[in-house]
C-alpha cells in the first residue's frame, strides 16, 4: 500500500482500508442525512375580516451534518481483520489496536499510525505488519454505516514480516472512489466497526478532537 522459503515466487501484498479497513482498515453507496422539518403550517383564521389571515410558511428542508456519535477522535483497542499476506494464499485473520482516527464534521477525516503492529500466523510461522504515518479520506454515514468515500493523501507505510524477518515495505496509495462501507454501532464513548468480510473493530473515544453523542 521476496522469496518464500516455501515458494520462492510468494510476495506479500495488503487489501486494507487503512489496512483496507483507512480495514485502519477497515466495506454500497450512502447519501447525506437530511432532516426535513414538520412542513406546511396550516394557516388559523382571524376573527375579523379587516385582516388577511396569516400565510402558510413555506416547507423547508435543511442538510445536517452526519451522525454527532461519529464527530470526534477515536483510538482502536480490538481490531480483527483479514488481510491477504501473500499474493498466492487466501486472506488470513490478523489482530491489531492503536490505530488512532479523527472524524471531522465537515466530512473529512485523518487516520494516523504510530507503529501498529498487526499480528497474525501462517503455518506455524508468526507474521507481522508495521503501520507508521497517516491517511487523509472523505466519508458520509448515516446512523448504521459509514461510507469512506475518496483516500485523498497518504503517508503511510506497511512493513511486512515472517520467519525470514522483514520481507518487503508498501506504500498505502491515495485512491479515489474508495467507497468502502462498513457498518457501526456508536455509544458515547465506544464505537464498534465492522464488515462481511470479517473486519471487526473496538474505538474508544479519546479527547484529542471534539466530544459529541
Amino acid at each position: 500500500m521476496s522469496d518464500s522459503a516455501r515458494l520462492p515466487a510468494r510476495s506479500v501484498v495488503v487489501v486494507l482500508f487503512a489496512v483496507a479497513a483507512c480495514a485502519v482498515l477497515a466495506a454500497g453507496g450512502l447519501t447525506a442525512v437530511v432532516l426535513a422539518d414538520d412542513g406546511p403550517r396550516q394557516a388559523t383564521p382571524v376573527a375579523t375580516g379587516d385582516r388577511p389571515s396569516p400565510t402558510a410558511r413555506p416547507a423547508t428542508t435543511r442538510a445536517v451534518g452526519p451522525p454527532m456519535c461519529l464527530i470526534g477522535s477515536w483510538r482502536t483497542v480490538d481490531d480483527r481483520l483479514m488481510v491477504k499476506f501473500y499474493t498466492d494464499e487466501d486472506p488470513m485473520p490478523f489482530t491489531t489496536s492503536g490505530r488512532v482516527y479523527e472524524f471531522r464534521a465537515d466530512g473529512t477525516g485523518t487516520e494516523r499510525m504510530d507503529n501498529v503492529t498487526l499480528s497474525g500466523s501462517f503455518e506455524g510461522n508468526a507474521l507481522r505488519m508495521v503501520g507508521n504515518g497517516f491517511t487523509e479520506f472523505t466519508w458520509s454515514a448515516t446512523d448504521k454505516a459509514i461510507t469512506y468515500v475518496d483516500r485523498t493523501k497518504a503517508e503511510m507505510t506497511w512493513a511486512f514480516y515472517d520467519q525470514r524477518g522483514h520481507v518487503d515495505t508498501q506504500p498505502v496509495p491515495v485512491k479515489q472512489g474508495l467507497n468502502e462501507v462498513d457498518d457501526y454501532s456508536c455509544q458515547g464513548t465506544q464505537l464498534v466497526e465492522s464488515n462481511a468480510s470479517g473486519y471487526r473493530s473496538v474505538w474508544v473515544r479519546t479527547t484529542g478532537s471534539g466530544v459529541y453523542g
